[in-house]
């Protein structure tokens, strides 16, 4: 789950990590009571999710109020990529004298944390990161020992700081590390992290990304419609099913994510086009009938692609969810589906007599899919 901005700023600041003085508004007639507590100039950052927000417009430094309440309201609303902007932050401005970059995330190849830290921050450091990587420290971290004092002086001095600025940056990687360890994180960055002219250092930007997984002990943050690309993702979360649009156009069902995974794989070595994520194993194996629900509402869907592997939940009880199913929405568009596991025979008979293609192995089933979608 990604956190907006000021959500991460308010985790910051919470931490002891510096942050400009700023008030979050919702409407554009918020910003009238913000000119009587705040002086201009004033920074605005449209709340959004997505990067590149700099890049589009959505920061800007304005010092007249009256341009500040028009420029909300156009903002307010509007839609940023996938995303509908719903609120402002509003910052008093840094003198900025120079801008670092800092994050803590997860090494893929290691599964370890892995601190990052570079004496150039700011809206480049992805093309940075690309011409010259050297220019990036990293620390691997040990996750049963920590992040120890030695790995940040030693980040701290490669990437040229010394003094007070290198306590200051110091102490701020010590905090960033805790936090990621204590909110369960996947990613916490901080770009730019900027020195100012009288040599304080503040965190200007935070990004701040939790695992899913861990969200139960973080039930102070709740997921809404904007952490979710698309309508059919969130209403499958709602459900509490794993939905991902691909845009192709064989719908695909199966209980379980490596079974999903492995269908997927097969569809597009076999020329198909894949047009979603769909799985409702697990607990969620009696979830059939949501999940033909959402797959139905995929746009320009051909056909559906179910494959079940019953082996805990046996093949034949999953088979009398999808048999409800099919029977309650009674989809139109053609069904092939793939049946194994314990009572496979049963789950078999049950399908075949309401008129749906089985087959016992999946690839048969996924070639007589992209046939279908083909034709």
């Amino acid at each position: 789950m990604k956190l907006y901005e000021y959500q991460g700023k308010e985790i910051f600041r919470n931490a002891g990590i510096p942050v400009p003085e700023g008030v979050l508004v919702r409407s554009p007639d918020e910003v009238n009571k913000c000119s009587k507590s705040m002086e201009s100039p004033v920074m605005l950052k449209a709340q959004v999710l997505a990067g590149k927000r700099g890049k589009a417009g959505l920061i800007q430094k304005l010092d007249d109020w009256g341009k500040i309440k028009e420029i909300v309201g156009e903002w307010i609303g509007r839609k940023f990529g996938s995303e509908k902007i719903n609120s402002v932050l509003l910052e008093n401005p840094l003198d900025i004298e120079k801008e670092l970059y800092a994050a803590i995330t997860i090494d893929p190849a290691s599964g370890s944390p892995i601190v990052m830290a570079c004496g150039e921050g700011g809206m480049d450091i992805e093309e940075l990161s690309s011409a010259k990587p050297e220019a990036i420290v990293t620390e691997r971290v040990n996750i049963f020992k920590g992040l120890l004092p030695f790995q940040i002086r030693n980040m701290v001095a490669d990437i040229g700081l010394s003094g007070t600025v290198a306590k200051s940056v110091s102490k701020i990687l010590g905090t960033m590390y805790r936090l990621f360890r204590s909110y369960d994180a996947e990613l916490v960055e901080i770009n730019p992290l900027v020195i100012d002219s009288d040599g304080n250092v503040w965190a200007a930007d935070a990004k701040f990304r939790i695992d899913d997984n861990a969200l139960f002990r973080h039930k102070e943050f709740e997921r809404g419609r904007e952490q979710f690309d698309d309508d059919l993702e969130y209403e499958a979360f709602k459900l509490g099913l794993s939905y991902v649009a691909l845009g192709g156009n064989i719908g695909v069902i199966c209980t379980g994510a490596g079974l999903t995974m492995t269908t997927l794989d097969l569809i597009k070595l076999n020329g198909g086009k894949p047009a979603n994520f769909l799985d409702f194993g697990g607990a969620n194996y009696k979830n059939a009938a949501n999940a033909l629900r959402i797959a139905l509402k995929i746009k320009g869907l051909k056909v559906l692609l179910l494959v079940t592997f019953g082996l805990f939940a046996r093949a034949d009880t999953i088979a009398e969810g999808v048999v409800q199913a099919i029977e309650e929405i009674k989809p139109k568009v053609p069904i092939i589906m793939a049946v194994r596991g314990t009572g496979e025979e049963r789950a078999r008979e049950m399908i075949e007599a309401i008129g749906i293609e089985t087959y016992n192995d999946t690839e048969g089933a996924v070639k007589r899919a992209v046939e279908l979608a083909e034709a």
